[in-house]
């Protein structure tokens, strides 16, 4: 087969299995599983898309991004992931060998499933990073070039240990960053009142400051904790009492309630700690399925450019939002990133993509 045919069946196979792609970013995020339904739906009103309304970029661009049946926005997300993965796959086939390729198309696609869902999310799910390390390791074992080596047995020793150390050491810096940073306490001498407002978007008022939420619970397991000499939420008045605010709701004592069911919410606080870890532990594991497929040279790459490419993102973002865009961005796709262009470091010469 020629390279003209190998590189239109490469991109044609990548927007295929980015179809397949954008169900794992919808569904992982949520726990929903990937065989029920057993074909994709429309978000809004779930009705089942045949297969000529499922081709890859096409079906979008003819149905004008909109479903069929109940004409509800379709997200551009889809056709970009699909032309995302697509355009992956090409490089894969093109630069290596299609042993080697096959697993690169692989790790690739964690790698743009992971960046999205972070994006999305600010998670990376464990079929994504644990999942990964297993596949880079078995890989490793199937095709021992991946590591530099012709045996076998000391690829997968290889990848799985170097899988363990890009795990250990951002576990390391994530610790670290946690004695510099930990969790912001602060006390007030004059007590403050503290309340919430918005459904959609839940609004933290703090004296004169206010605060989206979501900006200070970036994680599932994030949580603020105050004392408060008064707390008054759903009809009731509590007194000299800490409360635990997170994403699952309101907990003081043993009484807990939902986050939509606590909101208008007031109490006055002389007491407040605040979540502020450097980094998720989603990306302490995402490091090692990275290393497990690219070995330690990889994971040095990743670590270092992905800080990089992190804090020349976040200044960007910091310039054209002129300071609104929040405190934080997500660490996952500086990591992706930064191993992908390890990955196609050879492509970035353009005089030899040219050759």
């Amino acid at each position: 087969m020629n390279a003209s045919l190998i590189s239109i069946f490469s991109f044609l196979l990548g927007t295929v299995v980015g179809s397949f792609l954008n169900v794992l970013i919808v569904r992982l995020p949520h726990g929903k599983s990937l065989c029920d339904p057993k074909r994709s739906c429309c978000p809004q009103c779930q009705r089942l898309i045949p297969w000529w309304e499922n081709i890859p970029v096409l079906s979008w661009i003819f149905l004008r991004g909109r479903c069929a049946g109940c004409h509800g926005k379709i997200s551009i997300q889809y056709p970009l992931v699909e032309l995302s993965a697509g355009f992956l796959f090409w490089l894969c086939f093109y630069f290596f060998p299609w042993p080697m390729a096959t697993v690169y198309a692989l790790f690739v696609s964690l790698l743009l499933v992971a960046t999205v869902i972070d994006l999305q999310h600010w998670i990376i799910p464990d079929q994504i990073t644990l999942g990964g390390i297993i596949a880079g390791v078995a890989a490793s074992a199937l095709v021992p070039e991946l590591m530099g080596t012709t045996s076998r047995g000391m690829a997968a020793l290889l990848s799985a240990g170097t899988a363990v150390a890009g795990y250990g050491l951002l576990w390391g810096i994530l610790e670290l960053g946690k004695l510099v940073f930990g969790k912001k306490r602060t006390l007030f001498t004059d007590p403050l009142v503290l309340r919430m407002s918005g459904l959609e978007k839940p609004l933290l008022h703090l004296g004169e400051d206010q605060i989206e939420l979501e900006e200070l619970l970036l994680r599932s397991s994030d949580q603020i904790v105050a004392y408060a000499n008064w707390i008054e939420v759903a009809g009731q008045r509590f007194i000299n009492q800490h409360f635990y605010l997170s994403h699952q709701g309101l907990r003081i004592d043993e009484h807990a309630w939902a986050l939509e069911k606590i909101i208008p919410f007031h109490a006055e606080i002389t007491e407040v700690t605040l979540p502020r870890e450097a980094m998720g532990f989603g990306d302490v594991k995402f490091l090692g399925c990275i290393g497990a497929f690219l070995g330690w040279k990889g994971v040095l790459a990743a670590l270092f450019g992905g800080s990089i490419l992190g804090s020349v993102g976040a200044l960007f973002l910091l310039l054209i939002t002129r300071g609104r865009v929040g405190r934080s961005i997500p660490f996952g796709p500086a990591l992706a990133a930064a191993a992908a262009l390890w990955l196609f470091r050879s492509a970035i010469g353009i005089m030899h993509i040219l050759n």
